[in-house]
């Protein structure tokens, strides 16, 4: 019964669709009622016959609302434990993320940036731009985030086309694209600019990311001295800077459009390293998609601070995601090789965690990934002991986890998604296709939510936004009963007058209606 009930509270009477499939569930007054007098009769103890008479409906219902939180907790608690697409808490906290929902929640007051860094699993904003729509679906925002000054790879939710060529750095990848200093930014990629430059950013989005097809705040991440300006949508506005150029480290340079756009040209004029420029809405939450190809997730420590940390502390990062492993599994062994690691690991967390001690991390494991083994495609022997290190080394830095291996099916799993129809794998047996991409993205989505509504169901929110909605509308209903009398009373003749006009009008829209 508590299972039903749970039901009834968190699916629409309408139901829901599943494969084209119409499920419908049944209401919370059908499921309550559903049991017979005589069941009831049945299963009452002594101590519930003496009690029942004495209540009022309203304790009465009270008393099953406990009941059935109760459940609710309950059943939660079991996914917390058993689940494979559930979040390892840090202390097995489900608290833990509380203070980020509160941050999204309050999004269109203050803007929040959420960052998702990760290796090649990430490329194209595959499976940032699945997370990134369903978050500002629920929170608000707008546009792709933090892009790169100098794109190399494609992306599916914005271009940026630089002019002239540039001098482009990247901290990752061949070691010709390195530079002699570390100040490399949030992205690990610098490019510099000697007097002048442009760089035309184009949103797409489409159909699949419509909160990605267009933007009304451009910024820019650089150090140097010079300026910018933005045309865009009819719009030509000087970019402006809270920090002078007396300050040693990254500054962010932005405005706010009149209206959204899809387009925008930024000029670049002065000596200056450019970071990053950033498409995001007025308010609500933005997402940034940040992919670096082979590399393992231990970089961030080598960076020039001044061009990590002022961006954080500027953007309001609440939200960290670090996607890192896959690119270590086929080299490491049991031993100082996996410990070595996890050091390295541990101190990226540390350092993230001085730098924006406002943000909260959740660790992501690396998929599955399959390599020959006489013949055979098998999951990489120490894949799973790898996995378990870093949830270790999670739980340690009192970080979240997520365990993208188990929650996609564990050992074999690759395999079976290569084989699968549609292919959810590529042929290389490590990368997922567009699609499984989709489906790794919903499923971790799918616990955030599930934890965000939790949140709000421990918190009463759901019950403070009904008696709201039931407050205005019960004001809204005075208002319409309470209208003032007309200073001057009408004659009998007037009042008859104004009826039949008015039952003229209604007769004529009932004509109407029928033709």
């Amino acid at each position: 019964m508590a299972g039903l009930a749970l039901m009834a509270l968190l699916y629409p009477r309408e139901g829901v669709t599943f494969f084209n499939v119409q499920a419908e569930f049944p209401s919370m007054e059908e499921v309550l009622g559903a049991e017979t007098e005589e069941s009831i009769t049945e299963t009452e103890t002594e101590e519930e016959k003496d009690t029942l008479p004495e209540m009022t409906p309203e304790q009465l219902m009270d008393m099953r609302m406990a009941e059935l939180e109760a459940a609710r907790d309950s059943e939660f608690m079991v996914f917390c434990r058993k689940s494979p697409t559930r979040l390892h808490m840090p202390d097995d906290d489900i608290t833990y993320l509380d203070p980020v929902f509160e941050a999204l929640e309050h999004a269109s007051e203050r803007p929040v940036r959420i960052m998702h860094y990760g290796d090649s699993q990430l490329e194209g904003d595959r499976m940032t731009g699945v997370l990134r729509e369903k978050i500002q679906e629920t929170f608000g925002g707008n546009g792709s985030g933090l892009l790169p000054p100098v794109q190399r790879l494609g992306m599916a939710t914005a271009t940026v086309d630089t002019w002239p060529e540039l001098r482009h750095y990247m901290y990752f990848g061949s070691p010709e694209f390195h530079a002699e200093h570390k100040r490399y930014g949030p992205l690990a990629q610098v490019a510099e600019v000697d007097s002048t430059a442009r760089f035309t950013v184009t949103a797409h989005g489409g159909s699949t990311y419509p909160h990605c097809r267009s933007f009304r705040k451009v910024s820019v991440a650089m150090m140097g001295d010079g300026g910018f300006t933005v045309q865009a949508g009819g719009d030509s506005l000087e970019m402006t800077c809270s920090r002078d150029s007396s300050f040693d480290g990254l500054r962010i340079f932005s405005t706010t459009l009149s209206r959204s756009v899809s387009k925008a040209v930024i000029t670049a004029y002065g000596r200056m390293e450019v970071y990053g420029i950033m498409i995001d809405g007025a308010s609500g939450v933005s997402m940034d998609n940040i992919a670096m190809r082979g590399v393992s997730g231990t970089l961030f420590t080598s960076i020039d601070r001044r061009t990590l940390a002022p961006f954080f502390q500027q953007q309001n990062v609440r939200l960290l995601l670090l996607q890192y492993g896959g690119n270590s599994v086929p080299y490491l062994k049991p031993g100082k090789s996996i410990t070595g690691y996890m050091q390295q690991l541990k101190s990226q967390i540390e350092l993230f965690k001085r730098m924006i001690p406002d943000a909260h991390i959740i660790f992501i494991g690396p998929s599955d990934m399959a390599t020959s083994v006489e013949d055979e495609m098998m999951t990489y022997p120490y894949l799973p002991m790898v996995v378990d290190s870093l949830r270790s080394v999670a739980q340690e830095s009192g970080v979240a986890f997520w365990d993208m291996f188990r929650a996609m099916g564990g050992r074999g799993s690759m395999v079976r998604w290569v084989e699968a129809d549609p292919q959810l794998a590529g042929e290389d047996y490590i990368h997922f296709t567009p699609r499984g991409a989709r489906r790794v993205s919903e499923m971790l989505w799918g616990a955030l939510d599930l934890y965000y509504k939790y949140y709000r169901f421990r918190h009463h929110l759901d019950e403070e936004e009904e008696q709201t909605t039931d407050s205005t509308q019960a004001t809204q209903t005075l208002q319409t009963e309470a209208k003032p009398l007309p200073q001057t009373q009408a004659t009998p003749l007037q009042q008859t007058e104004q009826a039949d006009s008015t039952g003229a009008k209604a007769d004529s829209l009932e004509t109407e209606r029928e033709e």
